[in-house]
């Protein structure tokens, strides 16, 4: 039985570790290395192209919002927290700065790959969570107008609001468009005279 999982390949990426110089940022950065990826190294802050990374890792220990160039509500990149805490406040904030996985310190001799393969699959996740929310909010707002092109095909076509419905979804279906979108031409193209109408 063959397995949907397909082991992730990061060479080739690019990496930025925000962390002071120490021993635990050295096992990071090479262990990135055997991976492939391009190492570079901040402290104290992250500079604005860091946002042109494939990865950013940070030390939540010593971390605060202003060594990052972007928002707290940003995350423009899979993030992982080195943590030698656990203290409540130190985990919440690494949270929050974007960590959707971490390596505990001391930073042993393996681990990175790991988390690189956590880190990266949520962010995807992620991503394509907020993008069916996007295009969901999207489609909502253009309810109203769904209900008005409904009425226009009722008008023109002297149907029932079901048979003007399914005129909408086969016109959506033949265009390969959403019947939103197709709702939204339609009104354009009735123009100024139905817009009359409403004003009326």
């Amino acid at each position: 039985m063959s397995s949907l999982f397909r082991t992730p390949s990061f060479r080739g990426w690019s990496a930025t570790v925000l962390h002071k110089p120490h021993s635990d940022r050295d096992a990071v950065c090479r262990q990135l290395d055997r991976l492939g990826i391009a190492v570079s190294t901040a402290w104290p802050e992250l500079p604005e192209e860091a946002r042109q990374a494939d990865l950013v890792i940070f030390d939540a220990d010593a971390g605060h919002d202003a060594q990052f160039p972007w928002p707290v509500e940003e995350h423009p990149m899979p993030m992982i927290a080195l943590m030698g805490s656990e203290a409540p406040g130190r985990v919440e904030w690494a949270i929050r700065r974007g960590a959707i996985a971490h390596l505990s310190k001391p930073i042993a001799s393996s681990g990175v790959y790991g988390a690189l393969v956590v880190a990266t699959r949520t962010f995807a996740m992620r991503r394509a969570s907020e993008e069916r929310i996007a295009k969901l909010e999207a489609r909502l707002a253009c309810r109203p107008q769904v209900a008005e092109a409904i009425l226009l095909l009722m008008q023109h076509q002297g149907s029932d609001a079901d048979t003007a419905y399914k005129l909408l979804q086969d016109m959506a279906m033949a265009s390969r468009q959403t019947m939103e979108d197709v709702a939204l031409d339609l009104l354009a193209r009735s123009g100024g005279q139905n817009a009359g109408r409403r004003e009326a």
